[in-house]
């Protein structure tokens, strides 16, 4: 009997689960994205660029060589899940996500996730209000309620608001805003107590911001 796109698809998804199972059997690593003796050898690897997971983390352990399949169980719907190698490298090297970070939730519930925050009601997702609108004043010219506005971003207990308005900061350019940015990469702890605080995130932020300058035409 022919088998329908759906049972097919099934059918790879169960492949690649067991092939990622696999793989960290034979890795005998918790975490496959630490680098590896043989992991060269692992099916679906996908080698990391180190250089660029440098400029956008900041890890005490070591960086990974490569990415490896990894299944997971997505908390919504308990669905078992692959993050495959290759989203994994987008996610780390091009969307710049946290090195410690992974994949949660499986896609049908990502778009779904997606959809609930677009049709919440106006301040259900605060945050992701102001962090949009921050960005969308990256790409304007700055006035004085621009400016006003990302001045109080940088006071706001939400670090990652603090972040986005780096960022927009070093969009708009000027020697104000980029002396601040240099400001506080100069104001980067190098270790005790305060090495995990925000001086140390303000820091790196701020020159990853002012890499990703250089690279605009």
């Amino acid at each position: 009997m022919k088998k329908s796109n759906k049972q097919r698809r099934a059918e790879i998804k169960a492949r690649r689960l067991q092939r990622a199972a696999a793989s960290a059997v034979r890795l005998r690593a918790p975490d496959v994205r630490l680098p590896q003796p043989d992991c060269a050898f692992a099916l679906g690897c996908e080698p990391a660029d180190q250089f660029v997971l440098q400029q956008y983390n900041n890890t005490c352990g070591m960086l990974p060589r490569c990415y490896v399949a990894r299944p997971f169980t997505c908390r919504d719907c308990g669905a078992e899940e692959l993050w495959t190698a290759k989203q994994q490298k987008w996610w780390y090297e091009v969307a710049h996500g946290h090195i410690d970070s992974c994949a949660v939730r499986c896609l049908a519930c990502r778009r779904a996730r997606r959809e609930r925050l677009r049709n919440a009601a106006p301040g259900a997702n605060l945050l992701g209000e102001q962090t949009d609108r921050l960005r969308a004043l990256g790409a304007t010219k700055p006035d004085a309620r621009a400016v006003a506005e990302v001045d109080a971003a940088l006071e706001s207990k939400w670090w990652s608001l603090r972040v986005v308005a780096i960022q927009t900061m070093a969009q708009w350019g000027g020697e104000a805003n980029l002396a601040k940015l240099h400001e506080l990469m100069a104001a980067r702890p190098e270790g005790g107590r305060r090495y995990f605080g925000w001086e140390r995130v303000a820091a790196d932020a701020a020159r990853s911001a002012l890499l990703n300058r250089e690279r605009w035409p």
